[in-house]
């Protein structure tokens, strides 16, 4: 629930919406125009969210000393709607369930693969995620460790955890319960850069105390901060501000519930 009320509100339209209706009910609209056009201008430029990123980040802590009992990749990368659309249509006779639809989010097990082949990590967690929709639903989880087995992961080094997770809070409640069956020291949390301060606060709020592996990573904020078109308005400044506000929202949000 309280990630379809951040997704709604953080909609840039929705936004330019309600300022529209607010410039409109002012009798001396003059301050206004120039705030408005302000506002807009920072919401869809590039280098606000770039800028977010930079600031909001978490050091990694990842130890390449360490040989990790195990990591904890958190779930996203597979492009789940892609897959609904194509097992809906009965009248198709092509396999889809058989090829990998990724998003960008599939760096975090691409690294995640990466480390186990390279014997940093001796298991991964995945959680059990099965989106659902009007479509019908997938197991992304299952298509995950298809694609780890047919890279060089053994099958007993790739685990599935959880029962039907469905958000990153999910994912730490479910893995903490898992812990308590399981004697796991060293642990590597690896997801997003955008997403590590949410997805750390909720692990340590668990008492899962993590190494932390961050993906996706932006460039540095001195390489991007003379690129000329990070300052003009574009979709890519408008994806990187909603996304910032997603995380913003829900970080501030599962605080406020005292989850984090």
């Amino acid at each position: 629930m309280l990630q379809e009320i951040v997704k709604f509100f953080i909609n840039p339209v929705l936004q330019f919406s309600i300022l529209i209706l607010f410039f409109i009910k002012q009798k001396k609209p003059g301050k206004v125009i120039v705030g408005f056009i302000f506002y807009f201008y920072l919401l869809s430029i590039p280098i606000t969210g770039i800028l977010f990123y930079s600031i909001w980040s978490v050091e990694d802590t990842y130890d390449e000393e360490k040989i990790y009992d195990c990591a904890v990749i958190l779930t996203g990368g597979v492009d789940s709607q892609w897959y609904l659309k194509r097992l809906m249509n009965k009248t198709s006779n092509f396999q889809s369930q058989n090829y990998f639809m990724f998003n960008n989010a599939a760096e975090r097990f691409f690294k995640g693969i990466d480390l186990v082949i390279l014997g940093k990590v001796k298991t991964i967690y995945y959680g059990n995620f099965i989106p659902k929709s009007d479509l019908g639903s997938f197991d992304t989880s299952e298509l995950v460790k298809r694609f780890a087995f047919q890279n060089g992961v053994q099958k007993n080094q790739f685990i599935i955890y959880g029962n039907e997770v469905k958000n990153t809070l999910d994912e730490a409640t479910q893995f903490q319960i898992y812990t308590e069956e399981t004697q796991l020291n060293n642990i590597l949390l690896i997801t997003s850069q955008s997403h590590m301060r949410r997805a750390n606060g909720l692990f340590m709020k668990q008492g899962i105390h993590a190494d932390l592996l961050s993906v996706q990573n932006s460039e540095p904020l001195k390489k991007e901060i003379f690129k000329l078109n990070n300052f003009i308005p574009s979709i890519r400044g408008l994806n990187f501000s909603k996304r910032s506000f997603y995380e913003l929202f829900g970080f501030v949000g599962y605080f406020l519930l005292g989850k984090i």
